[in-house]
């Protein structure tokens, strides 16, 4: 989490120096995938919302024009819907790796216990 916080503080202050019209979208899915792997589904979540809400102040201080005022707020929802989705995404595929992990250490386990029988019985 501490990385994913740095490349988040740094993403949202480039994002704010360069302006509205340098996107740094793509960049915010960084610090999601890394929470979201390396800390689970709750810190993936939480670093989703932190970046809807550090793109949001971006692009807010940035007074990037939009021809309706309430465009923001539709911009700042799609987004966050994005980093939720690429989150619970990359935590449900790290648990199903690890849950084939442990069933490939089991079978392993197993396969050696029926040499060890066979051995024994012969």
């Amino acid at each position: 989490m501490l990385i994913s916080g740095a490349c988040l503080f740094l993403l949202c202050g480039l994002d704010y120096v360069t302006g509205y019209e340098f996107g740094f979208f793509i960049f915010y899915f960084i610090p999601v995938a890394f929470a979201a792997w390396y800390g689970g589904r709750k810190e993936g979540i939480a670093m989703a919302v932190m970046c809807g809400i550090c793109w949001y102040l971006s692009d807010r201080l940035s007074h990037h024009p939009y021809s309706r005022p309430y465009f923001i707020y539709w911009e700042t929802f799609m987004r966050l819907v994005s980093f939720l989705t690429t989150s619970m995404t990359l935590s449900r595929i790290r648990d199903m790796v690890l849950h084939e992990e442990k069933l490939a250490a089991e079978l392993t386990a197993t396969r050696e216990e029926l040499k060890q029988v066979r051995q024994q019985s012969s």
